[in-house]
C-alpha cells in the first residue's frame, strides 16, 4: 500500500509539472523539474553509523524530533527523484526527446513572427521563453535518463562484487573493478542518494566501507572485535601463520595450473622455514625474503582470488590475472634460489671437508706404499709371479 501511495505521489508531481507548462508558468515548472531530476533528496555523506533504533525510546519523543512538518513533507514528495529503474530511464529519455523536439518546433513561430514584424513584442517574447523552457526541460530529462542508464550499469558491476554482503570496503571495489578510489566513493554516494542500495544504506568515510544499514555496521564491528580476540596467535603469527595464509589463498583459487604452482611455493617456503628453525644462524639470510618477497607474493595471490570471486570478465581483470599467472614461474624460481642460497655455506663446508679428506687420504696412502713396499715395483713383481 505504501509503494502504491509513493507511485501515485510521483505521478502527481509529473502531472503538476505538465500543468505548469500548459498554463504558461514555465519558470516554476522548470524549477520543479530540475529539483526532481537532480536533487539529492536531502541525503548527506556519513562518516559514522547513524544511531540505531532502541526499544526504550518514548512514544512522545518520536513525533517531536523525527516527523517533519506537513508542508515540508509535501514538498519532499513532489521533488523526490524518480525511481532508479531501466523503465524509468527509458521513459525519461523518450519524454525528454519529445519535449525538447516540441520546444524547438515551438520556437520557430515566435522567432519567425518577430523577424517578420521587425520588432520583439512581449507576446512573442513570452511564447519564445516558454518554448525555450520546454526545450531545456526536455534536454534535462533526456540527460537524466542517460545518466540513470550509466549509473544502473555501474551499479550492476558493484553488485557483482558485493554479492549478498551487507558491508564491503571501498578499497576492494576499487581494486577489483579497476576504478580510482575517489570515483568509487563518488559513484556510491550518488547511488545511495538515489536509493540504489535501499533507504538505509550509507557510506562510512571513516572506515572506508559501504554499509546497507546501521545494523550491518554494528555486526561488522562486532565481528572484527571477536575475530581479533579469538584468533590464536600461534595460528596467525610466525612461520605457520605465513604458510596458512598461502594455503588459504590457494583454496580460494580455482585455476588448476596456478594452484599447482602455489603448492610448489608452499612446499619450498616450508623447507626454508624448516632450515631456519634447525639453524637459527640462517635467519639473517632471509630478511628480504620475509619482509618483501613473501608479503608481495601473498598480496598477488589474494588479489587473484578476489578477481576470480568477482565474476566479472573485464579487460582490466583479464590483464591483471594474466600478469600474475605469468609472474608465478619467476616467483617459484626465486623461492628455489632462496632455498639454495641457504645451503650455500653448508655446501662450501662440505666441499672444504672433502678436499681436506682427499689430501689426507693421498698423503696417508703414499706413506703406506713407502712403508710396506706397495709402490709400483712391488706391484709389478706381483704380476710376474705365476
Amino acid at each position: 500500500m505504501a509503494a502504491q501511495q509513493k507511485k501515485d505521489n510521483d505521478w502527481l508531481s509529473w502531472a503538476l509539472i505538465v500543468f505548469l507548462f500548459a498554463v504558461g508558468l514555465s519558470p516554476l515548472a522548470l524549477l520543479l523539474l530540475f529539483f526532481k531530476l537532480f536533487a539529492s533528496d536531502g541525503k548527506k555523506k556519513q562518516a559514522a553509523p547513524p544511531p540505531l533504533r532502541t526499544e526504550n525510546r518514548t512514544a512522545q519523543a518520536a513525533p517531536a524530533d523525527r516527523q517533519p512538518s506537513k508542508a515540508r513533507e509535501a514538498v519532499g514528495k513532489m521533488t523526490k527523484s524518480p525511481a532508479a529503474k531501466r523503465s524509468t530511464a527509458f521513459w525519461l529519455k523518450l519524454s525528454g526527446a519529445v519535449l525538447a523536439a516540441v520546444g524547438i518546433i515551438a520556437c520557430v513561430e515566435p522567432i519567425d513572427m518577430m523577424a517578420w514584424l521587425g520588432s520583439a513584442t512581449s507576446y512573442y517574447i513570452e511564447d519564445l521563453l516558454t518554448a525555450l523552457a520546454m526545450t531545456v526541460g526536455g534536454g534535462a530529462m533526456f540527460y537524466s535518463g542517460l545518466s540513470m542508464d550509466r549509473q544502473l550499469k555501474r551499479h550492476a558491476k558493484y553488485l557483482s562484487v558485493m554479492g549478498d554482503r551487507e558491508a564491503v570496503s571501498v578499497e576492494e571495489l576499487s581494486r577489483v573493478l579497476g576504478y580510482p578510489k575517489k570515483r568509487v566513493e563518488k559513484d556510491l554516494q550518488k547511488m545511495i542518494d538515489k536509493g540504489y542500495f535501499g533507504g538505509k544504506a550509507y557510506l562510512n568515510m571513516e572506515l572506508g566501507y559501504l554499509f546497507r544499514s546501521g545494523q550491518a555496521d554494528a555486526a561488522f564491528q562486532k565481528q572484527r572485535r571477536e575475530a581479533a580476540a579469538q584468533a590464536p596467535k600461534e595460528a596467525e603469527e610466525g612461520y605457520s601463520g605465513i604458510l596458512r595464509n598461502i594455503r588459504r589463498a590457494n583454496d580460494r583459487i580455482a585455476d588448476p595450473v596456478l594452484s599447482a604452482k602455489i603448492d610448489r611455493l608452499e612446499d619450498i617456503t616450508a623447507k626454508i622455514f624448516r632450515a631456519v628453525e634447525e639453524d637459527p644462524q640462517k635467519r639473517s639470510r632471509i630478511d628480504t625474503f620475509l619482509n618483501y618477497y613473501l608479503p608481495t607474493t601473498q598480496k598477488l595471490l589474494d588479489s587473484y582470488a578476489e578477481f576470480e570471486a568477482a565474476g566479472v570478465e573485464g579487460e582490466n581483470l583479464r590483464q591483471a590475472k594474466s600478469r600474475i599467472e605469468s609472474t608465478m614461474d619467476a616467483i617459484v624460481k626465486g623461492f628455489e634460489h632462496q632455498l639454495d642460497e641457504l645451503y650455500k655455506a653448508d655446501a662450501m663446508d662440505v666441499d672444504s671437508d672433502i678436499r681436506v679428506m682427499e689430501t689426507m687420504l693421498h698423503r696417508d696412502t703414499a706413506s703406506a706404499e713407502r712403508d710396506f713396499g706397495l709402490g709400483g715395483t712391488a706391484a709389478a713383481q706381483a704380476e710376474e709371479e705365476p
